[in-house]
């Protein structure tokens, strides 16, 4: 059995009916100091997420997700902890465990799915792991300054790696003296 999500929200599939629920999940205030230990933040202080629910066939669940977040995160630059806020809609389906099936080259393209057993979908752990992907994988404050000679111009790296192409070229008869002095 998997482990309780920090921020679970449990809702039953037949809850959702025929024309579908729109339903908000917000987490709490220790909900936030969990999520963000979790997802090795300083703070979240906002985690909402808005669902448009729909069943389809075989208890299939689509729901459709306006995620608001707002939280702190260290810059890359300067390491210091900034506020950031995040806003986007996703796409997940919700696929009952007996018919789901993992392909072993995932489409990037299609909708995610994630299975559920039982008969209650989690909105709540859906959202923290939208939110995760959604972070920025290298966050840096807006004010944030690179140093000087951080960032080169594409010449300058080409005239670098021309001159470490030239530095490794080596005498093939200097090689072959340095594997007969081994052998010795």
């Amino acid at each position: 059995m998997a482990p309780k999500s920090e921020f679970s929200r449990p809702t039953a599939v037949r809850r959702i009916g025929v024309g579908g629920l729109s339903i908000t999940v917000e987490a709490t205030a220790e909900e936030c100091v969990q999520i963000a230990a979790r997802l090795n933040l300083p703070e979240v202080s906002l985690l909402r997420c808005k669902y448009q629910l729909q069943v389809g066939r075989r208890n299939v669940v689509t729901a459709q997700g306006a995620l608001a977040a707002r939280f702190k995160q260290n810059c890359v630059v300067t390491l210091e902890p900034f506020e950031d806020v995040l806003a986007g809609s996703f796409t997940v389906e919700f696929v009952p465990e007996e018919h789901f099936e993992e392909s072993g080259e995932p489409d990037l393209e299609a909708i995610d799915q994630i299975p559920y057993e039982g008969d209650s979908v989690d909105l709540g752990e859906a959202a923290i792991e939208q939110f995760a992907l959604d972070l920025p994988l290298y966050p840096h404050a807006p004010d944030a300054k690179l140093p000087k000679g951080v960032v080169m111009k594409e010449e300058e790296v080409e005239k670098r790696a021309r001159e470490e192409a030239q530095a490794e070229r080596v005498n093939p008869f200097a090689q072959l003296e340095r594997l007969r002095r081994k052998d010795s």
